[in-house]
Order: structure tokens, then C-alpha cells, then sequence
């Protein structure tokens, strides 16, 4: 499989591994992109973007990248703290009043991007319900905890997104998608959209499911009432080819971009120069500090969560870094900031695989980078 783009020499087994995971069918269609200071040390891609492989997978082509869309969003509303539109502290119900309703009065904004909230059902079987921002925050508003606020965590994997975005119109009058493109992306020319423009929609790739044999994966474990709760709701892999999921505004889980643009982005929340970057070292510090840390209740592992963000405490599916930051996506794709090295990586791709965070290929693309950078 020919791989296009290009790498600094230094990196060039990483580029060698890319072209391994396209020949041993791994993938379908998928991009690699690791930036620093906003431009690009490695941009390779490979495939096709489409099933029937008569569309070539491009550099600019647009997936969605489902919860690596989480880590877009809690960068929008770290720029709407730093601006002192929103308090981390503060509770939801001061910028939101109707939230208050059964015994969510006194959760915080960053227990509310910590997973913490213990509202993570979306209690609706109809797709077209997620497409309503003002159903879905009516819904979310009237809702009552599964466990009590503050005292553990679990992944509110759907309902982040109209949480987020509902703050963000409340205190800005845009929708969080809105919002990101006027303030964060189209000055800095970055490719990414939370809604998606008709005009963007020829770069679309087709979003290919994971086998049922996958699927059927710990189909014998017992659920608890957060993993019900949280895997309750409407089968998502079919709507999500269509034009409907892709121009909604989902910011939990309907990102759509390219590794580029992913990769761009991260690279200039954690810059060498300081003239590129999107957030002050402080907001980038306070928004990356640890808010709770153990077992979460519907993931079922140990993580660390910041205000939004998937903490690398396992040195794992980011690299060796500890103090690196972002999100992952059900199937396969994700995007971070390595703080000390100052760089942004993102993966993305249209073959997914039944996973919620790491998945063999990034990992094993990120592992060979640091490789390469450690030399």
C-alpha cells in the first residue's frame, strides 16, 4: 500500500510501521500526524475512505472521531473559563438554573467535565432526539443522580456533549461547535468541525463497524446501574454515516477531522513558542489538574480524569509521558498534548474496533514515535 505524505528521516520507522498496518489489512483508510508549534513532523496517510475502496483516503479527509471529540470540547470551555465566562468551581446551576432539580445542586463545573455528575443515560431510544441540543439539556436538567455527585466517577459518554454545550450557550450565546470554529479554529486554520458545513461534506469518509464477533465481547458480565444507564439509548453505528449525525452538534461524540487538524490543534494548546498559543500555561495547568482519580463505574478501569480530558497516568496510550493530555474515541481514533515535549498526535481512521480507549495500532504508532524521538 503506497503511503503518502511525509516524515522527518528521523521518523521514519514510524512510517514503516504505518505501511504495515495498511498492508496486513488493519485498515481501511487512516491518517497519523504528529505536530509541533502548528506544523507538521510527520503527516502520513494511506487507503481508502470508503468500503468499497474506490475512494483514496486523503489528507484532508474528515471521520468522525466520536469521544475524541470530548477532548476538543473541554479545550472550548477551558477558553471560555480563561476568558472568566465560566469558573471551574462554580456550580452548574449558576450559569444553569433548571439544573439544580433533583439533588444536582451543588455539582460543579469540573465535576460535571470529570464524569462525576452521575447523569451519564441519555433516557431516549430515538436518534433523532440527540440532534435537539434544547431536548436533550431538558432531559439532562431533569434528571437525578445514579450515585452520589463527587464521590466517584463514571464516563458520561453521550450526555457530555449536550452538558458542555448547554454551558457554553449559556454563557456565550453559540453553541459549543459555533464556538470553537469563530474563537479557536478558523484563524488558526484548523480541521475540525462539531457540525458539520454541507459544503465539507465531499471529504466525508464512510465509517466502517466493527464485526458482531467484536461486538459480542463481555457479553456475559453483569452490568451495574451506571453501565446500563450509560449503555441504554439507540444503536449508533448505522446513523452515524449519515448527513443528519454528521451536521448535529454532538460534543461528546460527532467531531468530525482529520489527524492533521487534530494533531495541529493539540501542538498549539502546548507550544515551545509562545506566541501560538491558544491558552496561557495557567489555564493549561489548572484545566489538565487531576479532579478524581480510581476505578470508574462504567469504564471498569483505574483512570484519571482532568476537567474533560483522559490523564496518561498509565504512561500508556499516549506515550511515556505522564503529564501528556487528551481523548480517545469508540473505534479506534485519538488526540494529545505532550506538555514536555511539546507536541500534538492525533490517529484517525474509518475501520473502527470495538474499544473505548486504547487501540493496538495508535498505541503502537505513538510507542515508535517516542522511539524515534528518545534518539
Amino acid at each position: 500500500m503506497e503511503i503518502k505524505g511525509h516524515c522527518e528521516e528521523r521518523f521514519n520507522s514510524v512510517k514503516d510501521l504505518f505501511e504495515e498496518l495498511h498492508d496486513s489489512n488493519r485498515e481501511k483508510g487512516s491518517s497519523f500526524s504528529v505536530y509541533k508549534n502548528g506544523e507538521a513532523i510527520i503527516d502520513i496517510w494511506s487507503g481508502y475512505s470508503d468500503a468499497d475502496e474506490t475512494k483514496p483516503w486523503e489528507r484532508n479527509s474528515l471521520a468522525t472521531v466520536w469521544s475524541t471529540t470530548k477532548g476538543v470540547a473541554a479545550i472550548t470551555v477551558a477558553l471560555a473559563v480563561e476568558r472568566g465566562l465560566l469558573d471551574y468551581s462554580e456550580k452548574v446551576s449558576h450559569y444553569w438554573p433548571e439544573f439544580s432539580e433533583n439533588g444536582k445542586e451543588n455539582i460543579t463545573v469540573e465535576m460535571l467535565l470529570s464524569h462525576q455528575a452521575g447523569i451519564c443515560g441519555a433516557q431516549t431510544n430515538d436518534v433523532n432526539d440527540f440532534y435537539d441540543q434544547e431536548l436533550m439539556a431538558s432531559k439532562l436538567a431533569g434528571m437525578k443522580p445514579i450515585w452520589e455527585p463527587g464521590t466517584a466517577s463514571g464516563y458520561h459518554s453521550m450526555t457530555f456533549g449536550w452538558l458542555t454545550s448547554e454551558l457554553i450557550k449559556r454563557v456565550t450565546g453559540k453553541t459549543l461547535g459555533s464556538y470553537f470554529r469563530e474563537e479557536i479554529a478558523e484563524d488558526r486554520d484548523i480541521d475540525f468541525y462539531i457540525g458539520l458545513p454541507e459544503a465539507e461534506e465531499g471529504r466525508v469518509a464512510e465509517m466502517i463497524p466493527f464485526s458482531k464477533e467484536e461486538n459480542n465481547q463481555n457479553e456475559n458480565t453483569e452490568p451495574n446501574d451506571a453501565q446500563r444507564a450509560s449503555g441504554s439509548g439507540p444503536n449508533l453505528l448505522k446513523p452515524q454515516n449519515t448527513r443528519a449525525w454528521r451536521e448535529a452538534e454532538i460534543p461528546s461524540a460527532n467531531g468530525q477531522g482529520s489527524a492533521c487538524g487534530l494533531a495541529k490543534l493539540y501542538s498549539l494548546v502546548v507550544p515551545s513558542d509562545p506566541s501560538l498559543k491558544i491558552l496561557k500555561d495557567s489555564t493549561v495547568e489548572e484545566m489538565t489538574r487531576s479532579r478524581i482519580e480510581g476505578r470508574d463505574m462504567v469504564l471498569g478501569v483505574v483512570t484519571r480524569w482532568g476537567a474533560g480530558f483522559v490523564m496518561n497516568m498509565h504512561k500508556v496510550i499516549y506515550g511515556p509521558v505522564e503529564e501528556s493530555f487528551g481523548h480517545s474515541g469508540f473505534g479506534g481514533s485519538c488526540a494529545f498534548g505532550d506538555p514536555k515535549n511539546r507536541i500534538g498526535i492525533s490517529y484517525v481512521m474509518n475501520q473502527m474496533k470495538n474499544n473505548f480507549a486504547a487501540d493496538g495500532r495508535s498505541v503502537a504508532l505513538i510507542n515508535e514515535t517516542y522511539k524515534c524521538l528518545d534518539k
